[in-house]
């Protein structure tokens, strides 16, 4: 993935300053390493790699955490870069666990079991991603939509339940592997991989994580992957979101750097459309990124 010319950063510089932020927060906090969760994935590759560089291998433990709908390749993506790292690392299939919370007992679950049904649809109605992302942040979409969210998002809350469990009885800290692109369009889920003591790469864009990917030298296996959350059926990210990371990652930034509409569609060709519906999720995903109300001052 080509990263586009204004979200250009010095890789090398960046990978060490990320590195020690890491070194800094853990002597800081008095714990032993970091625990992660590793999916096979960009950025829980990413972040490995970080944290084995910025502390030792010895000091990094990952857990590889599938369930009955993940990859099999992605789990074995991930075997291989921890091996490859050099980081202690363990399969731990979340299934049963999953069943007893009663996870595969709904509609959305037969729906995913219909190998490739979400993304037939996707693919069958253009508008689908859009609106149905939209509808997730805005907490609508009707009871099937609702069973279908908290399908989904019972997975990643129940991995960060695992990475913690494993971080407490390590005394070590819980990285979350969540970059800027997923938090400021709400595409993460609240108290799921959007937890940790430390966010390593938050404050980089996807395209950006991409050039610390390579900077880091990841295997070309992970970096030629199509970005998906591995949570059923094949999907990918970019077809959930309705829009290509290159085209988001140019409207973010333009939008972080106050450029007009006019100025972000001249320089990242990009469509006026496009421009309104980062806008639409920016907005609707506003109450993910806002800690739990309450009446303390």
């Amino acid at each position: 993935m080509g990263v586009l010319p204004d979200l250009q950063i010095d890789y090398a510089k960046e990978t060490e300053r990320i590195c020690s932020f890491i070194d800094a927060f853990v002597r800081d906090r008095g714990a032993g390493g970091i625990v992660l969760g590793l999916s096979g994935g960009l950025d829980s590759s990413v972040v490995a790699a970080l944290c084995a560089r910025a502390l030792t291998p010895g000091r990094v433990y990952a857990l590889l955490l599938p369930e009955r709908d993940s990859s099999p390749e992605s789990v074995e993506d991930a075997k291989r870069h921890a091996t490859l790292l050099g980081i202690e690392h363990d399969v731990q299939d979340l299934t049963s666990a999953l069943s007893e919370l009663k996870c595969y007992e709904s509609g959305a679950s037969d729906l995913v079991r219909f190998r490739g049904g979400t993304r037939a649809a996707v693919k069958l109605f253009p508008n689908f991603a859009r609106k149905g992302f939209v509808a997730n942040l805005e907490g609508g979409g009707g009871k099937q939509f609702q069973e279908f969210l908290a399908f989904h998002r019972i997975k990643h809350r129940l991995r960060m339940v695992a990475v913690y469990r494993e971080a407490e009885r390590r005394n070590m800290a819980a990285a979350s592997c969540a970059n800027r692109t997923e938090f400021e369009t709400g595409f993460f889920v609240r108290y799921g991989d959007d937890a940790g003591d430390i966010a390593p790469i938050k404050h980089l864009f996807k395209t950006q994580v991409f050039g610390i990917g390579r900077e880091l030298g990841l295997p070309e296996e992970i970096l030629k992957k199509k970005p998906s959350p591995d949570l059923f059926a094949g999907m990918k990210d970019e077809e959930v979101m309705g829009i290509s990371y290159r085209e988001l990652d140019g409207i973010l930034f333009g939008l972080s750097q106050g450029l007009t509409n006019e100025e972000i569609i001249k320089g990242f060709s990009v469509r006026s459309k496009t421009i309104g519906y980062v806008k639409e999720i920016k907005k609707h995903s506003d109450r993910l990124r806002t800690p739990p109300v309450s009446l303390m001052e």
